[in-house]
């Protein structure tokens, strides 16, 4: 497999993935400001969205956005338990979670990196705090979003939070997600996943 991405964007939540699933893969750099690929060619001829992360498989297909690719690579390692078996309760609970950081805190960043007006930024961080205050309630005292086991909807949502610190945004405010950002930035996929994308600078 291949995995198409942009430094500390969403992508990093399925090359988290695939580490935690102890897959194999290559990586490919997406340059954001100069909108080139490593190798040379375009993003938009691998993906006619113009976007990462792309995940190309072993036959050629690719697979875009992130809540897709991130099922994909959790149901091709069960053992690793990133993702509950299909049809449970459990698994509606993880694309819940899924689909919740992609509108509600994922899209929110948008304008903070993106020059947005003041209007749009102050908008987009009201909504944050609230989307924050929502997740840390519902965390509770548990270690994970789904409970004991980390999935892919964590990936996510630390790759979200991560953001956090480019835009000024303090967790303080809420210190369970403060202290839940820390504790699984030292996981050993995690700091794997970082260290390799630092290092294709």
């Amino acid at each position: 497999m291949k995995l198409y991405y942009a430094q500390a964007a969403c992508s990093h939540a399925p090359h988290i993935a695939l580490r935690e699933a102890g897959a194999s893969f290559d990586l490919v750099r997406f340059d954001i400001k100069g909108q080139t690929l490593e190798g040379g060619g375009s993003i938009e001829a691998i993906n006619g969205k113009g976007l990462v992360p792309v995940l190309e498989l072993d036959d050629g297909e690719r697979l875009t956005e992130v809540a897709a690719i991130l099922q994909y690579i959790a149901d091709r390692a069960p053992e690793s338990r990133l993702a509950p078996a299909a049809g449970t309760m459990e698994r509606y609970r993880l694309i819940e979670w899924l689909n919740f950081i992609a509108t509600e805190v994922h899209k929110p960043f948008w304008p903070l990196f993106h020059a947005g007006e003041e209007v749009e930024n102050r908008k987009a961080r009201e909504k944050l705090a609230r989307s924050f205050a929502w997740v840390e309630g519902r965390l509770g005292d548990r270690p994970f979003l789904l409970g004991d086991t980390f999935t892919v909807a964590d990936a996510y949502l630390l790759t979200t939070l991560n953001w956090t610190r480019f835009v000024d945004i303090d967790l303080t405010a809420w210190p369970r997600l403060k202290e839940y950002r820390e504790r699984l930035r030292k996981r050993p996929a995690v700091v794997a996943a970082q260290e390799a994308e630092n290092a294709k600078r």
